[in-house]
């Protein structure tokens, strides 16, 4: 019955992974964010969920601190020649 009374306060497993994304970009409203915490709180499951979404994020965002090579000029000037005949 306890748990009956809970469910608007806590989000819960179909819920709960639909906001994980936003959760971490702390972008959820804050009744939202608060029912979500409730949920990971109580969760094994979605706790591990979050922590493998927080992993693929974190290398995620580690790839856009790559140095990105110069093309070679034969390689610019190739492409330009092509651009030009279409």
């Amino acid at each position: 019955m306890r748990d009956v009374l809970l469910r608007p306060w806590i989000a819960t497993c179909h819920e709960t992974p639909l906001h994980l994304s936003d959760y971490l970009d702390d972008e959820l409203r804050p009744r939202t964010r608060k029912r979500v915490r409730r949920h990971l709180a109580r969760c094994e499951r979605c706790q591990a969920l979050l922590e493998s979404l927080e992993r693929v994020v974190t290398g995620l965002r580690s790839l856009g601190d790559v140095a990105q090579p110069e093309p070679s000029p034969a390689t610019v000037t190739a492409v330009l020649r092509r651009i030009q005949q279409r």
